[in-house]
This record gives structure tokens, C-alpha cells and sequence, in this order.
């Protein structure tokens, strides 16, 4: 389950990709809650929560803390935290998380790794060590 501070980071969006809205071939990196209701291709890196919206399709591989979706995703997902699949969602691809929510009427194709909160802390680490 989300804690309160979770649940809080997801009602509180600081970027929003509007439902006619196309982004091609680039990097999307956040430091807060981003939520897609348009079209993204490329790689998304955020230390908050991800939310992609019903209208929302994402053709990339995403990193972030949390992660919500009602859209489609077609590319891997690591979260340090939860995956949700709403019952609209659709995600084609591997998961790699602590924990996951797949609600019934949603599609998930692809394998599920549940992983331990250090691991994915070090492997972060490890890699904004590597960027500085």
C-alpha cells in the first residue's frame, strides 16, 4: 500500500503532457509527479510517481518511484516502489518493482520481478555516482 506521503505526491502533478500532445525520441527527466495523457516515445526518469492517463501511450522504458496506469505502456518499468495497473491499462513489457497492483480487466504481457527496496537503492547509487 502507498503510505499518506505517496498518495499525496500522486494528487500533487507538476508536469502534465496534454491529450494532444505528441513527444518523440526524447529523455523525460523529473524530479516530481508527471502525468501523461498524450503520446510519449522515449525514456522516462523520475524520482516521483508516474501517472499515465486513459488517453496516454508511452513507448519507452520508464524509471520512477511510483507509477499508475490507465493508458497503455509499451517498454520495461522500474520502480523503487509500486506498479498499478488500472483496469484500463495496458502494459507490454517486463516490471521490475516492490510492489504491484494489476486490477481485473487489465493487461499486463511481459514478466513481473518483485525486488527489495535496497537493491533498487543501490542500483541508483550506483548510477548518479557513475553521472558525477
Amino acid at each position: 500500500m502507498l503510505t499518506r506521503k505517496q498518495r499525496a505526491q500522486l494528487d500533487k502533478v507538476t508536469t502534465m503532457i496534454g491529450e494532444d500532445v505528441i513527444l518523440k525520441d526524447g529523455v523525460l527527466c523529473a524530479q516530481n509527479t508527471v502525468r501523461i495523457d498524450g503520446q510519449y516515445k522515449g525514456e522516462i526518469n523520475s524520482k516521483g510517481a508516474l501517472i499515465i492517463g486513459g488517453s496516454g501511450v508511452v513507448d519507452g522504458n520508464i524509471q520512477c518511484e511510483n507509477i499508475v496506469i490507465s493508458g497503455k505502456v509499451n517498454g520495461n518499468i522500474q520502480s523503487s516502489n509500486q506498479v498499478h495497473i488500472r483496469d484500463t491499462g495496458v502494459v507490454e513489457g517486463d516490471i521490475s518493482c516492490l510492489t504491484i497492483i494489476i486490477d481485473e480487466g487489465a493487461v499486463f504481457i511481459g514478466k513481473c520481478s518483485i525486488t527489495r527496496e535496497t537493491e533498487y537503492a543501490l542500483h541508483e547509487d550506483a548510477e548518479s555516482s557513475v553521472a558525477n
